[in-house]
């Protein structure tokens, strides 16, 4: 998964350039995807998922997947997210992947003056949206958030029936939506592994049909040794829960002051730091435990250096992605 958030203070230019060379990186190494998420109006740089896409794609070779994980659908309006996801499906002639949630940043649905509380009917609606404008002509809808009459959108996509829709989320609404609306569900890159098993328990007793894939992210850091990856990880990594605990999105709980006891406690089951026997263990753990067989991993953090992220691409690429079939 590319870095699209950076501190503001970075040339946005040098950013992007080194996003481009990290996806070339990746290609090279033979991952398989490519995706982005999605964030607005926070202190940091945050690129646009779609045009960030669309750049990134023109590096990667042509087997590759690229998606983004996630669109937050309930801020967009469909009929706007189906023209632009159809338009890189035919920029990756066929590779795309759309990836979306419900999102949970007050300021971002304050801002676009749309009600928080309406995200998962908006959501739902969205998607039903989408997928009547890929699929045909003339198309027709009539929900409480969208509404259109006898409506075209072009162009269609290059997949026959529109891209696959991998939608995310931990409660347990938002996996019983992904279970009987997306092809896919996205387990989320917070939640610890013991709470993951428990809604995949509930997202295979839902979902009517056999998942084109059981997708999960993770942030991931691999150096030489154990000891390297966590020096170069924590401090970042704090920094990224530390927002994420006052976005809302997790309970930080009492943790210990040290930053090593601190990164400790909640790394477990959570962040996939260290030598590259290391990770591939916690990988097949996800594997056996969950039944991931795609892992959309993260190498960078705000903050951190363009060479130290290109170093963990080479070294997943070399000793970690040949053992395991999830990257």
């Amino acid at each position: 998964m590319a870095l699209t958030q950076h501190p503001s203070e970075r040339d946005p230019g040098e950013c992007m350039m080194e996003l481009v060379e990290q996806a070339r990186a990746a290609s090279d190494r033979g991952f398989a995807s490519l995706f982005v998420g999605e964030h607005h109006f926070t202190e940091d740089s945050y690129f646009d998922n779609f045009p960030t896409l669309a750049r990134a794609s023109a590096e990667v070779r042509d087997e590759m997947r690229v998606g983004t994980s996630v669109c937050l659908l309930p801020l967009h309006h469909p009929g706007l997210v189906a023209e632009r996801a159809a338009t890189l499906d035919a920029i990756t002639n066929g590779r795309f992947v759309l990836g979306a949630a419900a999102g949970y940043r007050d300021e971002e649905f304050e801002v676009l003056g749309i009600d928080k509380a309406d995200r998962a009917e908006r959501l739902t609606e969205g998607v039903e949206v989408i997928r009547k404008l890929w699929t045909g002509d003339g198309a027709s809808f009539h929900g409480d958030h969208f509404e259109f009459e006898n409506l075209t959108s072009r162009p269609h996509p290059v997949q026959e029936g529109g891209p696959p829709i991998w939608l995310g989320g931990s409660a347990p609404s938002a996996v019983r939506r992904a279970a009987t609306l997306g092809d896919a569900w996205i387990m989320d890159p917070v939640s610890q592994i013991d709470k993951l098993e428990k809604a995949v328990e509930l997202y295979d007793r839902e979902t009517p049909t056999v998942p084109v894939c059981r997708p999960i992210r993770r942030d991931i850091y691999v150096a030489e040794t154990s000891e390297e990856a966590v020096e170069t990880a924590m401090p970042y990594l704090l920094d990224k829960f530390d927002s994420l605990t006052e976005w809302g999105i997790i309970d930080g709980g009492d943790t210990p002051t040290d930053d090593r006891e601190r990164f400790e406690a909640v790394r477990q089951g959570r962040y996939i730091i260290g030598s590259p026997d290391r990770v591939v263990d916690e990988l097949e753990a996800l594997n056996e435990r969950l039944g991931v067989d795609h892992v959309i991993g993260r190498v960078q953090w705000p903050g951190m250096k363009h060479d130290r992220a290109m170093a963990a691409i080479d070294l997943l690429g070399r000793e970690v992605r040949p053992r395991v079939e999830t990257l």
